[in-house]
């Protein structure tokens, strides 16, 4: 360990402890609970954990001065960590977190708990946290979420023969229908296609809380997306005499997104609104603010009461529903909405007064490039060392990217950068290697891929981007500078891939 992580360290044990155990109560509930409890530095320096951490932890006679938490994180949520330390420093304020951690013997534990700012004898800040061993109810939620999926997914085929029969039947393929036949057969569509919606809303909820959505993100145009998402609705929106409004700050606001699920997220959130105003206008707002965007869908409808605001975000409630005919759904759209944006890393929150309206906002953080690679790497990283497999990653930069930048023009430059990365993910033929983009450089990540064939995969894209841009550059020649770093061969943790990167 360094001299710098010494300085964090209280020089006393038993400062340390008073610190924060504060009297026999404190220290009994410290020695006692079940819960795992910690103090770290901002660096992530164990200063004092309790029995039931070293017990569940399985590190009882580990000496651990001068052991950094990192080492029983799991690789992907590193970064996570560290983020959420910097928001507890930040803003001074206890933070919610669910990692895994791992054991001395490499078992995966699931916790979940708070991470808080303890200020002591004015030395600086340290945090401490209290996390619940939450393994056991999360096999449970496992167990339950696979039989919803599994019996989600058999439903599926059975649906889709039921409904083509039917419609042939109303088509009227086998023989004369009469109009309240029609009437009747139109009907039982509506009811399958609604229960196509429950099965792949109950699909996409196992899937979420299983942790199998895997998100594909990209530099994303939000203005661009909701004018997507307008364009969708319009018809709808005119036959019920609404307006669709978009209110925004700049043409332009970029942020790293899944296209995909933004846009599901922003259906549905539209769809909501739509469906529950008579007159009026629905309205997406997007702006820029410090460190994110805030995109707010508002709509003048008959809103929801007081008493059910703090139950809009759950699964399977609807709200102001009467029985027989009218607007039905699954009770399942804003919590999936929920989920995907917190797998962004955003929050999302909302407001509203019965036959007044609501407004439902989304705050999604700005990240550097390099940010996002790190994330990107890190998530990779941890899925081979969890297989024991490789992980390979090709690093494309614009060679001259000034000069290019001012013989093309900014904007230019730009729209090439962006066409290659797009190129380049079409030309990927696995579903998990990916391409993303910085400024002047794409990193391509190649999980379970050897060094040998990264450079046959290399060699084809070199090619396919060189055609491309002796086209694009209109007479200037624009150069790509191309390696190689593998995973474990080359580096072993992210901080090594990504200084391999740069060098």
């Amino acid at each position: 360990m360094n001299t710098d992580e010494k300085h964090h360290l209280p020089p006393d044990p038993a400062e340390r402890s008073s610190s924060w155990e504060s009297g026999p109560k404190g220290k009994d509930l410290f020695e006692n609970t079940r819960d795992l409890v910690q103090l770290i530095t901002p660096e992530g320096v164990l200063l004092e954990v309790n029995p039931a951490w070293k017990i569940t932890l399985e590190r009882i006679d580990d000496d651990l001065s001068h052991f950094l938490i990192y080492n029983v994180i799991h690789p992907r949520d590193h970064d996570m960590f560290r983020r959420t330390i910097s928001e507890v420093i930040a803003e001074n304020v206890p933070q919610f977190i669910k990692m895994t951690m791992i054991t001395k013997s490499g078992r995966e534990v699931f916790v979940e708990g708070t991470l808080a700012p303890l200020q002591a004898n004015g030395r600086p800040k340290v945090l401490w946290g209290i996390f619940h061993d939450v393994t056991r109810r999360k096999q449970y939620d496992e167990l339950k979420d696979e039989f919803v999926g599994t019996v989600s997914h058999e439903l599926r085929t059975p649906l889709t023969v039921v409904r083509e029969g039917t419609a042939q039947l109303q088509d009227g393929l086998f023989g004369p229908v009469s109009g309240e036949q029609k009437e009747l057969l139109s009907m039982v569509l509506d009811n399958i296609d609604r229960l196509t919606r429950i099965i792949n809303d109950l699909l996409d909820v196992s899937r979420l809380e299983a942790g199998q959505i895997r998100l594909k993100r990209m530099l994303c145009n939000i203005p661009e997306m909701a004018r997507e998402v307008i364009r969708s609705f319009e018809g709808l929106a005119r036959q019920k005499g609404l307006q669709l409004q978009l209110e925004t700050t700049a043409d332009s606001i970029e942020v790293y997104l899944d296209h995909d699920k933004f846009i599901q997220i922003l259906t549905n959130l539209v769809g909501n609104s739509l469906k529950f105003t008579h007159e009026g206008h629905v309205k997406i707002s997007i702006r820029e603010f410090g460190g994110g965007v805030e995109c707010r869908v508002s709509d003048t409808g008959r809103g929801i009461s007081g008493e059910d605001l703090p139950k809009v975000f759950e699964k399977f409630h609807q709200f102001g529903r009467t029985a027989g005919p009218g607007i039905k759904g699954t009770g399942l759209g804003l919590a999936i909405c929920k989920k995907l944006v917190e797998l962004h890393h955003g929050k999302i929150s909302i407001e509203s007064l019965p036959m007044q309206g609501t407004s439902i906002t989304m705050l999604f953080p700005k990240y550097t490039s390099r940010e996002i690679f790190r994330e990107h790497i890190a998530q990779a990283l941890g899925r081979c060392i969890e297989e024991g497999g490789t992980l390979s990653l090709i690093v494309l930069d614009i060679v001259a990217f000034e000069e290019s930048q001012e013989r093309l023009g900014e904007k230019h430059l730009k729209e090439i950068v962006t066409r290659m990365e797009k190129m380049i993910n079409e030309n990927l033929r696995r579903m998990a290697d990916i391409a993303i983009k910085d400024k002047r450089t794409i990193l391509v990540l190649l999980p379970d891929t050897k060094k040998e064939n990264a450079h046959i995969v290399l060699g084809r894209l070199c090619q396919m981007l060189e055609e491309y841009l002796a086209a694009a550059g209109g007479g200037t020649r624009i150069g790509i500078h191309s390696s190689v770093a593998v995973f474990p061969e080359d580096a072993g943790t992210v901080d090594e891939i990504i200084e391999k990167i740069r060098d």
